[in-house]
């Protein structure tokens, strides 16, 4: 925007000239909207009555940047994106009687090139999620091509929320000319969801490392045990020394050991990728409830977002309470983690 508009308005003469009224107290309404920072640029001589305005969008912590946002959503609506326009006093309720129209474009010219630069990016997410570990669970052993590992949850939450928040950024930047766009409640969002991976990543490594340090501790004692009963009985064992208490000794701890190497699970086989839907909602015994969750709180909470920035060219302002069943569902799914089974 930052197009001229010329108002016609009926008794604008009388109320200037006559009741000597002060002009820039004049604000423009469109489509029913006040914008009170959008004052007269220039005014009509005394044999016409008529005003002009200067249509710029202001920045998006202005008072009228809500209006602006009306106005653009009234446009989608409208035919052939035509508003009313007419003028009225700022402090008041009066408004002039007009006929005239303005056209308010919703979309910015450049809005082709905008929306190819999201398929790309859109694509480019997908291409490198299905061909690499960009977005899978890979902690541990890989699998032997073509197998892949599975899709991680965290993980696909972080890139979806990533790939929102930059598209609507550039939307809205280009749409508005701005590029100081509060970014509101949405930074806690983006929070949470980066909480949530970096958590997810932290308890499937420490079970892993836990795991592999208990085996391997059992394994260099048993190691141990073997040296240590192989030397004495190749020195020679006298019955009723020291040497003989030891040895049986060794051996009882040696039995022990290799009886709690036993009891250990086996070492999990990579794990491998079934259909993203599954990898995502799957905790190693079927389908969770804690995982069907948070995707759908997730998907929930998209839409608002996608919608919000439709329709108020802005980060939206999630209530807080929603944050917070959405930092719960977060949590209770990185709770659930520490018992899974290996996929």
């Amino acid at each position: 925007m930052g197009q001229q508009v010329t108002v016609c308005v009926m008794g604008l003469h009388d109320w200037i000239y006559k009741q000597k009224k002060n002009p820039d107290t004049l604000r423009l309404f469109i489509g029913g909207y006040l914008l009170t920072k959008v004052s007269p640029s220039s005014i009509s001589p005394a044999s016409q009555e008529y005003l002009n305005f200067t249509l710029q969008m202001d920045t998006a912590n202005s008072d009228d940047w809500k209006a602006w946002a009306a106005i653009v959503d009234a446009a989608h609506h409208s035919d052939e994106n035509q508003l009313p326009i007419s003028i009225g006093i700022s402090d008041s309720r009066y408004v002039f009687e007009s006929s005239a129209f303005v056209r308010i474009v919703p979309y910015p010219k450049s809005w082709p090139w905008l929306l190819l630069a999201f398929l790309s990016l859109l694509t480019a997410l997908i291409y490198f999620a299905a061909r690499t570990d960009l977005l899978r669970y890979v902690i541990g052993a890989k699998p032997a091509m073509p197998l892949r590992s599975p899709y991680s949850l965290g993980l696909v939450q972080m890139a979806f929320w990533f790939y929102l928040v930059v598209a609507a950024y550039a939307y809205i930047c280009v749409s508005t000319r701005q590029i100081h766009i509060p970014m509101g409640s949405v930074l806690g969002l983006l929070g949470i969801s980066s909480t949530t991976g970096l958590a997810a990543i932290f308890v499937d490594k420490q079970k892993e490392a836990s795991s592999r340090s208990q085996r391997n501790s059992l394994v260099a004692e048993r190691e141990a045990l073997k040296a240590r009963i192989a030397g004495l009985q190749d020195a020679g064992i006298t019955p009723g020394t020291a040497a003989e208490s030891e040895l049986a000794q060794k051996q009882s701890r040696l039995t022990e050991v290799e009886a709690n190497l036993n009891l250990l699970p086996a070492a999990p086989s990579p794990s491998t990728s079934r259909r993203f839907i599954l990898d995502l909602l799957n905790d190693g015994d079927g389908i969770s409830f804690h995982r069907f969750q948070i995707a759908v709180w997730t998907i929930v909470l998209g839409t608002v977002f996608v919608w919000a920035v439709y329709r108020n060219m802005a980060m939206p302002e999630f209530d807080p309470s929603l944050l917070t069943l959405m930092g719960i569902s977060s949590g209770t799914y990185v709770g659930f983690k520490f018992p899974e089974k290996p996929k």
